[in-house]
């Protein structure tokens, strides 16, 4: 049985706190690959600019959790765009928690904008593009995971753009909808990947607009 952990507790970070969690930017470089990996500016600047917030699990004083999300406007989803649990204390349900906390914050913001999420947006590896047994293993629990969530692969071709500015990524787009809700169909996918590009990759990493462009034309 695994060994119980201290009292759990989820906080939203300031700039300033966030900078300066050590624990926190081990868990982020360890838990995604360099090619996924944005610049911690790109998280601090967004977080400053009230873009989105990020979530810190702790547990008696250590960050063994984190949940980035960027708040989609245009349309009223919220991007989660990393969440990550430290290996060692993973099966605990923090990953779960992590979730819902997500939505609960992200109800809270957009309701003081007078907007109604929709659901929550994130992407995932692909597992067939796993390049060894213990990627595709990987891979596969982290869509299982978010699958036992209620969480949706969308149908089509989607790539990351390239965040590490080297090159794009090809990804899974997964949605959970709110309750009550349908799936999004294909012009409401169409507008929300469009969304993504250009309120999240061109708005905060900067990403040029003919990059996106030259992006969303390969999907078609």
């Amino acid at each position: 049985m695994p060994e119980a952990l201290p009292h759990l507790t989820f906080d939203s970070s300031s700039v300033d706190a966030l900078a300066a969690d050590v624990e926190f930017w081990q868990l982020y470089e360890s838990a995604f690959p360099s090619c996924e990996r944005e610049p911690r500016s790109v998280i601090l600047d967004s977080l400053r600019k009230g873009l989105g917030f990020v979530l810190r699990a702790n547990a008696g004083g250590r960050t063994v959790g984190l949940a980035c999300v960027h708040l989609l406007r245009e349309r009223p989803v919220p991007f989660l765009v990393y969440l990550a649990v430290a290996v060692e204390v993973r099966s605990r349900h923090i990953g779960a928690a992590l979730f819902q906390d997500v939505w609960a914050r992200a109800q809270d913001r957009y309701s003081e904008w007078g907007l109604s999420p929709k659901g929550i947006v994130w992407e995932v590896d692909i597992p067939e593009r796993a390049s060894s047994e213990q990627e595709l293993q990987q891979s596969r629990r982290r869509v299982a995971f978010f699958a036992r969530l209620g969480g949706h692969i969308m149908p089509g071709h989607y790539v990351q753009p390239p965040v590490d500015g080297i090159a794009p990524v090809p990804m899974h787009l997964m949605f959970w909808p709110a309750p009550g809700l349908p799936l999004p169909d294909d012009s409401d996918l169409s507008g929300l990947i469009r969304a993504i590009y250009f309120e999240k990759y061109h708005a905060a990493n900067g990403i040029p607009r003919a990059v996106l462009e030259g992006l969303l034309q390969e999907q078609k």
